[in-house]
């Protein structure tokens, strides 16, 4: 017979022979036993998937199968792969109800045997049963697939179906689906395959362990070769095109998961639970970018040196790229810490709430005078950072300079528990001890505190004192509660956005484009710890530098190491950083005495404009200034009275012009060596000052003062008013200067 008719014959015999088939297998449920298996199909072991926010993938881990699998919908698997799929593997997927009876009975002809196995016949819906519950090879096994499989037809659609299988599908060694195929042989996504890469793929179908292209590239190219003429010679791809694709060389590799962000992706598996694929909130290029700037900031650092960041969006709380430790994945000492949640000594950077809550009282004003004077503090006497004492400062000052002593004063007026509560209520979850066991300490760094935490209590400040805790996957929604007023957090703002303490770098970054962030850096005791935090009206941006075992070194600064590398990150994620200008409703200036900042009596010499909140800050009248014949005597407070009398700074004469900053024989630690320090001029007794710095014009002010830059060494200042004058010597000092009296006093340092 010739072959025509044979096949003429097969196809008048394929109706009834496969209805009768039909019937077979309709009775075999009964012999089957059980239910059928495909209620589970949809559920599979797939690898733990973190997406950032435009949808590509950050981190990929093992499922707990220990395979990579990654499913993703039919129309991202390119756009070749199920046109290869459903022509090499079932030409008549649409067609057919679960099985392919034509080739069931092909099938029967030529490899039904005595006691064999039932093989050929499959459908991509029976294989996908079979990847599914892997059982025996038998008859009965195959008939439970089949009767699964037309089941399985019922219950989803074809593109379902299409979709299960090729994301199932095994693909060499611990590989299943196609977008891990795709990621680990060509490093790309399923969706950006060529056409001779789909084929050559779902040719691995067939025996993906005998032909895995890492290990066998010329088998698989033999492979995808001839499955590229088959597709070309039933038509479903263009001749022109397998031809492009037959010159294609199979390459030996095998490429490596995505493992990006992996300390971000361990808190992005925290808050996720079970789930197994998550889009977080992290954007890839500025996670790349934190990561090479933390980097560099610890280049020229001892070895045991690492730093940590994130960056925060405001208004939402978004963690858009974070690094717990700049070495993770290197073999150096504690890289596995992740610092950026580890609790550390805040140094002086909790100062800033406390003075809010200061400010929402009305008690205190940037403008009101504090000490910076010796206290007693718990048998010792905390110190500022330069070992010196300034005498009389306005708040803003000591805030913007981080002032110690003025900052405990500030602590104890508005008292621990106080301060306590507010700081819980913004997320300090290590603060957990009791008033009594901080007291002084909890403003000088003598608490713990994390990076992320400190990070996002700023970020409170930035949107006008409502708190929310921070956002790790798109879609979650988050608290949001009122810590600290509008008013208040404008104040503290407006201070920290003093850039005098980083005139060249602040400069350098921002040049004379009238723009501010706020800002706040801290140093932990001992030189532990070196932290900076600063917000824009977009961003909150913190870094920590230090080593993960607490071991102190030089270089732990705050202002020097860490503020360098805030403000460099803040250049490249926000070019145009600036902080909001709004000023809120209950904020009003007037005019306050410029020593006091109280509102000014008939006897104030000078007074400043100032903010204040209407209706809470106090209106005292000014009492530190009393006529006393043609005399303005100053009645200072009684922490200052030891200050004044040491700098024969007692009474004013009406007649006299005196300067009130710098302190005479005071002392300035330079901040920034090879540069110079800024200084405030200030003088009260006239309307207008005309100021020399070492014999040179300086400039004027008309009361609210004048910024000099000085460098190392002695000066001496005058100011001349209406044919008046007073003068002053102060000190410009190098770190180098102080540094052997810094080391032998280095355990009363406190930040």
């Amino acid at each position: 017979m010739s072959a025509a008719r044979k096949k003429l014959l097969f196809r008048k015999l394929s109706i009834p022979v496969g209805s009768a088939v039909l019937i077979l297998l309709a009775l075999s449920v009964y012999i089957a036993k059980g239910d059928l298996p495909i209620e589970n199909v949809s559920r599979y072991g797939v690898s733990r998937v973190i997406y950032d926010t435009d949808g590509n993938i950050l981190n990929v881990r093992l499922s707990d199968s220990e395979e990579w699998c990654i499913p993703i919908p039919l129309d991202k698997m390119g756009r070749w792969t199920s046109k290869a799929a459903i022509s090499i593997e079932d030409k008549r997927f649409y067609s057919h109800c679960g099985v392919d009876f034509i080739a069931a009975l092909r099938a029967g002809f030529y490899n039904l045997r005595p006691g064999g196995v039932f093989s050929g016949a499959s459908t991509i819906t029976s294989q996908l049963i079979r990847i599914s519950y892997p059982r025996e090879r038998t008859y009965r096994t195959k008939i439970v697939e089949f009767l699964s499989a037309i089941k399985l037809e019922l219950y989803l659609s074809k593109e379902e179906i299409l979709e299960l299988y090729l994301n199932r599908a095994p693909f060499g060694s611990n590989i299943r689906g196609i977008e891990a195929a795709s990621r680990i042989y060509f490093n790309k996504s399923a969706n950006d395959l060529s056409l001779a890469e789909s084929t050559l793929l779902i040719s691995l179908l067939k025996s993906p362990s005998r032909l895995r292209p890492d290990r066998f590239p010329d088998r698989a190219e033999r492979a995808r070769n001839s499955k590229l003429l088959f597709l070309a010679a039933r038509g479903t791809i263009p001749d022109e095109n397998a031809s492009i694709s037959l010159r294609e060389r199979v390459q030996p590799r095998r490429y490596k998961m995505p493992r990006n962000a992996s300390m971000a992706a361990m808190h992005i598996e925290k808050v996720s639970g079970g789930e197994r694929v998550v889009k977080s909130t992290i954007d890839a290029s500025l996670q790349l970018m934190l990561e090479k700037r933390l980097q560099e900031a610890i280049l020229g650092f001892p070895p045991k040196i690492t730093s940590a960041g994130v960056i925060l969006e405001n208004k939402t709380g978004r963690v858009l790229a974070y690094v717990g430790n700049s070495k993770h994945g290197t073999s150096s000492e504690g890289s596995q810490v992740d610092c950026g949640d580890a609790p550390r000594s805040p140094g002086s950077t909790l100062k800033p709430f406390i003075y809010t809550i200061a400010f929402e009282s009305g008690k205190l004003t940037p403008n009101s005078l504090l000490a910076d004077t010796p206290i007693s503090f718990g048998g010792d006497t905390p110190r500022n950072f330069d070992l010196l004492y300034r005498g009389p400062v306005n708040a803003r000052n000591a805030l913007s300079s981080s002032l110690n002593v003025p900052a405990v004063r500030v602590l104890r007026s508005v008292g621990y528990d106080r301060a306590l509560s507010r700081l819980n209520l913004i997320g300090f979850r290590y603060i957990s001890k009791g008033s009594s066991y901080y007291t002084d300490s909890l403003i000088l760094g003598g608490c713990e505190a994390t990076l992320i935490e400190l990070s996002n209590a700023y970020r409170t400040l930035s949107n006008s004192g409502t708190h929310s805790g921070v956002v790790w996957r798109e879609g979650d929604a988050v608290m949001t509660q009122e810590v600290f007023t509008p008013e208040a957090s404008f104040l503290t703002s407006d201070i920290l956005c003093d850039e005098r303490r980083l005139i060249p770098l602040y400069q350098d970054i921002f040049g004379d484009q009238n723009r501010r962030i706020a800002f706040k850096t801290g140093t932990s005791y001992g030189l532990r710890d070196a932290w900076s935090i600063g917000y824009s009206e977009k961003y909150t941006v913190g870094v920590w530098i230090g080593s993960p075992s607490g071991r102190s070194d030089s270089l732990l600064v705050g202002l020097k190491s860490a503020a360098p590398a805030m403000l460099e990150i803040f250049k490249q994620a926000e070019p145009r950083a600036d902080i909001s200008r709004r000023i809120p409703e209950g904020i009003y200036r007037r005019d306050v005495c410029a020593l006091s900042g109280a509102v000014p009596s008939k006897y104030c010499p000078h007074t400043v404009k100032g903010y204040y909140i209407r209706d809470v800050t106090d209106i005292e009248i000014c009492k530190m200034h009393k006529a006393n014949g043609s005399e303005i005597e100053i009645i200072w407070p009684h922490e200052l009275n030891a200050w004044a009398q040491t700098h024969a700074y007692k009474k004013t004469s009406v007649s006299q012009v005196k300067i009130i900053q710098p302190a005479r024989s005071s002392n300035f630690i330079l901040q920034n060596e090879g540069q110079k320090e800024r200084i405030m001029l200030k003088a009260e007794g006239a309307n207008q000052y005309h100021w020399y710095l070492d014999g040179k014009y300086a400039g004027f002010d008309r009361g609210d003062g004048l910024f000099i830059d000085a460098g190392a060494g002695s000066h001496k200042v005058n100011v001349l008013a209406e044919e008046r004058n007073d003068s002053v010597s102060f000190k410009v000092v190098t770190t180098e200067e102080l540094r052997d009296r810094f080391t032998d006093r280095m355990g009363r340092i406190l930040e």
